[in-house]
């Protein structure tokens, strides 16, 4: 077997608060150069042949996890005018079929072939698909690198044929309802976008017209649209404080009209329902409030409070319908569906199957419809697609997701609460009825930017439940699980509290006898990847194996370098290094710079050399220096896709094989028979 690459150490050095920090890796950060090239392909080429002896069983999870997919499916149709518009995906092929028909019985029509776009391609991702409002266009956007650079592209439906306008630089768009105009938002990458464009179609991106610019470079733009279709809204954001304006979308060519001026750490949303805009913000309600106003009377001095603040519920979405609204809510650690009816003035609570479970509601079910459509699933609950009607509060189910070998019953899934300090921190297992004590476990967080992860099903996830593993989802202070306040306990100088709650769950498994640390392995990726970074440097002796996804690792220099795509952005998150108290709590949680000559868990660490959120480099930094200062003989694997970005390799098959690899690692490192 192959020594590990050891990288070069060329100090380089820089003073910040007096500070003097001296960075040996520093020169892994340009992968043009051929050192740097040389050292990532020395990596890869290391692991590869680290787990060679284990490629038998990397091969067999391959299999199991292969064979618990539908590789012939197709989705549940989405009616939109006279057409039934659905997605399906055939066996061999890496990428979705984007199909639509007439009817129920009408004759298929192919609208674009992802595996035909991808052909020739090393990394492929759709971005949005949008047919146009008399759907005789359809607007798509492609990312042929894996650095989320997106393309704009636009075709007739009738024949296919592709017309000649070629828009880059695309974050996202919306289709007005003259059919004519497309609204987009334009990045000068990797920055994130600040400048919306109305496109005409037929016309040259030189000819578009700059609908607004967000001057504010901390700040970026997004674009969204009324399920009424009736209004387009563009964003001007940052983490902590939004403004709003809108459109008529039939007459795209107004000015666009300013809802209400920005307002330091006050975030505002808008819906459109008949004669009123709802407002969902947080101002003076961190759970947020719902306020209203006429759409003629939009000014902040017309809004009246319409569901005043809850404490111990917070408001998540609005999906407003012809005759109904739907709220979704969350409480005690689960997401709730609530419907309010305006002609009555009464509100539904729609009850979901199981408690610790996560849907989400499709956005392009038509506004005049009469009922609801929910993907729900849960840990033990396979994909199961659901239409409410609510006229007659009944569930129907259009489609279960096809597990081969599969029975629920066999399982258990449940909802646990360990304290820390004075907060309780929920967390969510599953695994094989009848399970031994001191399990080999797979522990994951993810734990910021308000973010929920909630408990959902996984074909991957089975191997392991099926070889006695218990699998665990903790949801620590810094994610958005327990509403809006959750978040504002553990960001900025109170961060370390995330990594503080994850270790309160890891003891607790550890102490009630689920598993020992020898038997416990860890998982994030980005934020979650710079929260493993945290515990592994806090508690390594709690934890047998870990693997870690492109983590945001080295906070002082990503945080520092203004030129990467988004580093502003963080600076309400994670905080900005130029402030005193703000650099002192990031020193305190940065992952690179704590690590000790302690020794670490082994360690499986990939990123992708694409990723414009969280730089290859973190990741390569970060193992090299634990490879260098860590101590004990415990395997540090580090691999680097060339050609992915942040999400990883593209294809649904390159996927099951990443999971299979790292499934292998983790077995292997936790002593587990191959069996």
């Amino acid at each position: 077997m192959k020594n590990p690459p050891i990288a070069a150490t060329k100090p380089h050095e820089f003073t910040i608060h007096g500070k003097k920090h001296v960075d040996p890796y520093w020169w892994l950060q340009d992968k043009t150069k051929p050192d740097v090239k040389a050292y990532l392909n020395a990596e890869n080429d290391y692991a590869a042949d680290f787990m060679r002896p284990h490629k038998k069983l990397a091969n067999k999870l391959y299999k199991e996890i292969h064979s618990r997919i539908k590789e012939d499916d197709s989705s549940v149709p989405v009616k939109d005018g006279p057409y039934d518009y659905y997605s399906r995906t055939k066996k061999g092929m890496q990428y979705a079929i984007h199909c639509r028909r007439e009817g129920e019985k009408g004759r298929e029509t192919v609208i674009l072939d992802e595996n035909k776009l991808a052909k020739g391609q090393k990394y492929f991702s759709l971005g949005d698909a949008e047919a146009s409002p008399d759907h005789r266009l359809l607007a798509y956007t492609t990312d042929t690198k894996g650095d989320e650079d997106r393309t704009l592209y636009i075709k007739r439906l009738d024949t296919g044929e592709l017309l000649k306008e070629k828009v880059t630089h695309v974050a996202d768009f919306v289709w007005a309802e003259d059919n004519e105009h497309v609204f987009y938002s334009l990045e000068e990458h990797p920055h994130p976008p600040r400048k919306i464009f109305r496109h005409t179609i037929g016309d040259d991106q030189t000819k578009d017209a700059l609908v607004y610019e967000e001057l504010d470079p901390q700040w970026y733009v997004a674009l969204g649209k009324s399920r009424s279709d009736a209004y387009i809204f563009i964003y001007a954001a940052n983490y902590t404080t939004t403004e709003v304006r809108f459109i008529p979308a039939r007459e795209p060519l107004r000015t666009p009209k300013l809802i209400a001026p920005r307002t330091k750490k006050v975030r505002y949303y808008v819906e459109h329902h008949g004669a009123y805009f709802y407002i969902t913000t947080n101002e003076r309600a961190v759970n947020y409030k719902i306020r209203r106003t006429l759409v003629q009377k939009p000014d902040k001095k017309n809004w009246k409070t319409w569901l005043p603040h809850d404490p111990k519920r917070s408001v998540m979405a609005i999906f407003a319908f012809l005759s109904f609204i739907a709220f979704t809510f969350r409480e005690n650690g689960s997401e709730e569906i609530h419907l309010y009816h305006p002609e009555s003035e009464k509100w539904e609570h729609v009850k979901l199957p199981e408690g610790e479970h996560s849907f989400s509601l499709a956005a392009g079910i038509d506004y005049a419809s009469s009922y609801l459509r929910l993907t729900y699933e849960s840990f033990v609950t396979p994909k199961t697609v659901y239409d409410y009607h609510v006229d007659d509060k009944k569930f129907v189910v259009r489609k279960e997701q096809e597990v081969p070998r599969y029975d629920k019953k066999d399982y258990v899934s449940k909802r646990i609460w360990v304290q820390n300090g004075s907060v309780k921190v929920p967390a969510v297992m599953v695994h094989k009825k009848g399970i031994k004590k001191h399990a080999p476990t797979l522990l994951e967080a993810y734990g910021s930017y308000g973010i929920t992860f909630d408990p959902h099903f996984s074909v991957a996830r089975l191997p392991l439940l099926e070889r006695g593993f218990v699998y665990v989802l903790a949801h620590p202070r810094g994610g958005g699980e327990m509403g809006w306040n959750w978040h504002k306990q553990a960001y900025l100088t109170t961060k370390h509290r995330t990594g503080d709650d994850f270790i309160a769950v890891a003891k607790y498994l550890i102490k009630n006898g689920y598993t020992t640390p020898k038997q416990l392995a860890i998982t994030g990726g980005s934020a979650g990847g710079m929260l493993m970074g945290m515990v592994m440097n806090a508690r390594p002796d709690l934890f047998g194996a870990a693997t870690v996804y492109v983590p945001a690792a080295d906070l002082i220099t990503s945080l520092m370098d203004e030129k990467l795509g988004g580093t502003r952005l963080h600076y309400d998150e994670i905080g900005n290094p130029k402030i005193k108290k703000q650099y002192d709590a990031i020193m305190r949680i940065s992952p690179y710079e704590n690590v000790r000559a302690v020794e670490y868990p082994a360690t499986l660490v990939r990123a992708s050399a694409h990723d414009i959120r969280t730089p290859y480099w973190e990741a390569a930094k970060w193992a090299a220096r634990i490879r260098a200062m860590g101590t004990g003989a415990k395997p540090l694997l580090f691999k680097c896709e060339l050609a992915g970005g942040h999400f990883g390799k593209s294809g649904r098959y390159e996927w099951i094989k990443e999971r299979a690899f790292d499934y292998a690692f983790l077995i292997t490192s936790l002593a587990q028979k191959s069996r």
